[in-house]
């Protein structure tokens, strides 16, 4: 591979660690404010849902205004909310900055997948996109590690400005390697630029929507705000789209099996993944016990595992067939994920270790498939189906962050809330919020009473937990019979 491809791969990187190191800071973000679930929801989903609702945009104005001008501003952008995040003294400041991140992954995630399609030969291209996916695990890998170990040993600050030198390297060989003019195929078609702001209105509008149910309060007319401007939105995209005479979403592009369904696989995969951000390093840190470098080396065990079934999906493939291996692959993460999630609250240490190794096998999902999303474009509109691809893939993790906290929170509160009576009214809503907001409590009641509220704590967010792993598992299940039916009628 040339060493363009490898920066293009190392801005993939960085972007997943962007990603990834909020999750491993919020135990210790939730201990230092005064969090609400909600806004621990958003601490790490606002940058995938700003990523999502950008990402059609992203891949337009890489088309129209050069891919790699674009790509280097989508990482700048980067650069500056990582600094700026890091300095923050409220919560609702750094979620700010983490939404802007949203903004310059939109710009970097199309643009760099579209790059690494083309500067590469014909024949190593497949191979290209399983590295470039095998990036993201790296990313993943790298986020947790770096920024537990940024945590043990500095503060949560540093490790939110961690990813900042990356991205200044990834710059930097993008401009001297990269010509200004590779990716573009000629003239850029007509932009149906409604129907995208109608898209990400829906999207971010629905996802608002899941993660105001997480704050139990009485005010309920954020979501029900919220709701309504989705269904309003998604009946004008209807609408819109059939009267547009260059409509965003063809009628003969969705209809495609060599769409649909690989689009479909890739939704349900990001959104466990994005439940697993919000949730592991929360139950490894404040439940397990562990450090959050001890906790981001367990995770490791997971990505390592991912990294290779995606790196060495291409070959796999070929030798297998891509549905024997994609199904293979659910199979085995879905196994991982019922060690995980019945782990409680004194785990067996093999059996974590093992249920995080075998939910790495999920990697070759993602390679397989977008290859298989790309392939089923025409040449001149990969920017759009990889702008595409990316935001639906974005839109799914958002939309696990946003349920697993959904469930998390309903049932952490309704343990919780029989367990604080004796303390009072004006001490539930606080301690029985999130389980940071309970060690921050705790840490002011009698010996007795904090291991009994501590114990308690626990018990609530493993309800939680395992509650997501299940429906995670019932997805995986649903995927394997989608793969299987298309397998048997030769349409995949």
């Amino acid at each position: 591979m040339p060493v363009a491809f490898w920066g293009l791969a190392l801005a993939y990187v960085a972007v997943a660690i962007n990603t990834t190191v909020a999750s491993v800071a919020l135990p210790p973000i939730s201990r230092a404010f005064e969090v609400s679930s909600e806004q621990l929801s958003w601490i790490v989903n606002c940058t995938p849902l700003a990523a999502s609702a950008f990402m059609l945009f992203g891949g337009h104005w890489a088309s129209r205004y050069g891919f790699r001008r674009v790509l280097v501003i989508g990482l700048s952008i980067l650069t500056v909310s990582a600094v700026g995040a890091s300095m923050v003294f409220d919560v609702n400041t750094l979620i700010a900055f983490r939404t802007l991140s949203g903004l310059g992954s939109a710009l970097v995630m199309p643009s760099a997948l579209v790059l690494a399609y083309q500067v590469v030969e014909d024949s190593r291209r497949r191979t290209a996109i399983g590295l470039v996916t095998a990036a993201q695990a790296i990313g993943g890998l790298l986020g947790p590690l770096l920024a537990g170990y940024l945590i043990t040993t500095l503060s949560w600050r540093a490790s939110l400005v961690s990813v900042a030198k990356l991205l200044l390297v990834s710059i930097q060989i993008v401009c001297s390697e990269i010509p200004k003019r590779v990716g573009h195929k000629g003239q850029v078609r007509p932009f149906d630029q409604i129907g995208a702001a109608l898209t990400a209105l829906f999207g971010t509008s629905t996802l608002l929507f899941l993660v105001g149910l997480t704050n139990h309060s009485d005010n309920r007319f954020v979501s029900i705000g919220s709701i309504s401007v989705a269904v309003i939105t998604l009946i004008t995209l209807i609408i819109h789209e059939k009267r547009c005479p260059y409509p965003l979403f063809r009628l003969k592009q969705l209809r495609k099996r060599s769409f649909l369904v690989p689009t479909g696989i890739n939704w349900i995969v990001q959104l466990v993944y994005g439940g697993m951000i919000f949730l592991n390093m929360q139950y490894l840190q404040l439940v397990v016990g562990l450090s959050a470098f001890k906790a981001a080396l367990l995770v490791v065990a997971g990505t390592l595992m991912w990294i290779v079934a995606s790196s060495s999906s291409g070959a796999l493939s070929k030798r297998f067939g891509s549905y024997r291996l994609a199904m293979l692959g659910l199979v085995s993460a879905s196994i991982g994920y019922g060690f995980i999630g019945f782990s409680g609250i004194n785990p067996n240490p093999l059996v974590l270790i093992l249920g995080f190794v075998l939910s790495g096998s999920a990697g070759v999902e993602p390679a397989v498939m977008v290859h298989g999303v790309l392939e089923s474009y025409e040449d001149d509109q990969w920017s759009f189906g990889a702008s595409l691809n990316a935001m639906i893939m974005r839109y799914g993790l958002s939309t696990g962050i946003a349920l697993s906290g959904l469930i998390l929170s309903s049932s952490f509160v309704a343990v919780m809330n029989q367990t604080l009576t004796r303390l009072g009214d004006s001490v539930e809503s606080y301690a029985a919020s999130t389980i940071g907001g309970a060690y921050r409590f705790a840490s002011s009641l009698p010996d007795n009473e904090r291991n009994d509220l501590i114990i308690a704590a626990k018990n609530a967010f493993v309800v939680g937990f395992r509650e997501f792993y299940i429906l995670a598992i019932v997805l995986y299940v649903f995927a394997f019979i989608v793969i299987l039916l298309q397998s048997k009628s030769g349409r995949l």
